[in-house]
């Protein structure tokens, strides 16, 4: 008997007898087609199932990996081509540095769900005759908080479960959201990560008043506010409108600090130095609240807010600004 090899590629003769009068088939688990990758859609190897037929198999993602080389995902990175954006190559692994994520979109209740994955879901609180609900009103997703604070006693604040140190972002950072200002009230707090007025804090206030032009201003200190390093925007924002604020702290023994209002820099300061290690696992994470008893709780609405453990790059930012709502 004379058998053909019909090739592996579709599972048929081998090019020999099977010893009972037939043409052998290739065996079941010879690959039939190698696998293959592309982009960062992996295709795996099919298989022959004995019978003379190489079997179907389902693509699969290499997730935040880009493909590697002999038709496999990669695993590691070395560069951000290594990685599918938004991730990018972070030490050796890819990854958005995203470490909290409040989306703000739930309807009731008294938790801020954290989206980032790492169950560091936030709990909403007020104090005196304050206010803080979730609104149908938003700049992202299905809704954000509104914060009622209509005083220094009076508001409404989400308190965060970790410090940025837990969270890992003890050097570089961003801290990114929407606002949309009821009342601007000076010292108004978008953010007040503290352990208290006078031993290390870091904020951002919608509205400072204390240099002109009054204006945005990011803070922070290992002590108390005469010995604050401060970024500044050039204006207020307006009222009863949606802004986009971010922070930006960077890399390097002194370091530019950089604050962005709707995609664009709106304040730097390249002579920083202070790092959120530098204050430690602060014991107060509040949105919404300042460590200082005199201030005003924040009065609008918030949306979107996200804590990244790296330093967002100006595309980044004007990204989040342009293509998330």
């Amino acid at each position: 008997m004379q058998c053909t090899d019909q090739g592996m590629a579709g599972c048929g003769q081998d090019g020999t007898c099977n010893g009972s009068g037939a043409c052998r088939l290739y065996a079941a688990g010879t690959t039939c087609v190698p696998s293959s990758c592309t982009g960062s859609t992996l295709t795996p190897a099919r298989i022959c199932n004995g019978t003379g037929t190489c079997q179907t198999v389902t693509n699969a993602s290499c997730g935040a990996y880009t493909c590697g080389t002999g038709g496999i995902c990669r695993t590691t990175c070395t560069t951000n081509a290594d990685c599918v954006s938004p991730n990018v190559c972070l030490g050796t692994s890819c990854g958005t540095g995203l470490v909290a994520h409040y989306k703000l979109d739930e309807t009731s209740g008294t938790t801020a769900a954290d989206s980032s994955g790492n169950g560091r879901n936030g709990t909403v609180a007020v104090a005196g005759t304050g206010t803080a609900t979730f609104s149908a009103t938003h700049m992202v997703g299905t809704g954000s908080i509104n914060l009622g604070g209509t005083s220094n006693v009076n508001g409404g604040y989400v308190s965060i479960p970790a410090s940025l140190n837990t969270m890992g972002a003890t050097t570089t950072m961003t801290i990114a959201c929407w606002v949309n200002i009821t009342t601007d009230r000076a010292w108004g707090r978008i953010f007040d990560f503290n352990n208290s007025s006078t031993t290390g804090y870091m904020f951002l206030t919608t509205f400072q008043n204390v240099t002109t032009p009054n204006s945005v201003r990011f803070a922070i200190t290992t002590t108390t506010y005469s010995a604050e390093q401060q970024i500044s925007s050039t204006a207020r924002l307006s009222t009863g409108a949606w802004h986009h604020i971010a922070v930006v702290l960077d890399a390097g023994a002194t370091y530019t600090g950089t604050l962005y209002i709707d995609g664009a820099v709106a304040g730097t300061n390249t002579m920083m130095t202070l790092r959120p290690s530098n204050i430690g696992n602060t014991a107060n994470n509040w949105i919404g609240r300042s460590a200082f008893v005199a201030d005003p709780y924040f009065a609008g609405l918030i949306d979107d807010f996200r804590i990244y453990n790296r330093a967002l790059t100006a595309a980044e930012i004007s990204n989040l600004f342009s293509t998330v709502r």
